[in-house]
C-alpha cells in the first residue's frame, strides 16, 4: 500500500476537492515544488499555475489555481485555499482562447497593464489544464 496524504482544495466560491493522495505538484512565487508523504510543515503562496495531483491508482489530476496558498500540517495533510481553482470540467475552453486572444492582441499593442498580464496568466493556466496549448 502507498502512503498517502490527505488533501482539502478550496475557492472562494466553493469547496472544489477532498481527496487522498500520493503527491502533489504546484508552483509558488518563489518557483516550483514537490509535495510526498512525511512533507515537512509548511505555507507556501501560490503562483497562477496548474497544481497536479496524484492518485494511489496512479492517476493524476490538474487543477488551475489562480493564485492563494497552500499550508502542510505536521501530519502531512494539506490544505489549498485558492482564489479560484478549477477542474479541467469546469474550464470553458472556447471562451478560455477568445479571453487569451484579445488580452494578447491588447499586450502585443503596448497595453502593459498589471491587471490584464494577470488576466492573461490566468487564460494561459486554463489552457494547460485543459491541455490545450498555450498558443504565443
Amino acid at each position: 500500500m502507498v502512503a498517502t496524504m490527505h488533501v482539502e482544495v478550496v475557492s472562494a466560491e466553493s469547496h472544489v476537492l477532498s481527496a487522498d493522495v500520493t503527491e502533489l505538484y504546484a508552483r509558488s512565487i518563489e518557483g516550483e515544488f514537490g509535495i510526498l508523504p512525511g512533507h515537512q510543515p509548511g505555507l507556501f503562496a501560490l503562483d497562477i499555475a496548474p497544481v497536479t495531483l496524484k492518485y494511489e491508482d496512479g492517476t493524476t489530476q490538474r487543477v488551475a489555481v489562480h493564485r492563494g496558498t497552500l499550508f502542510v500540517d505536521q501530519d502531512s495533510q494539506i490544505i489549498l485555499l485558492a482564489d479560484i481553482a478549477e477542474f479541467e470540467a469546469d474550464i470553458d475552453v472556447e471562451r478560455a482562447r477568445k479571453r487569451q486572444q484579445e488580452m494578447e492582441r491588447r499586450v502585443a499593442e503596448g497595453d502593459d497593464d498589471p491587471v490584464l498580464k494577470a488576466s492573461l496568466a490566468k487564460q494561459h493556466v486554463r489552457m494547460q489544464v485543459a491541455d490545450k496549448p498555450v498558443e504565443a
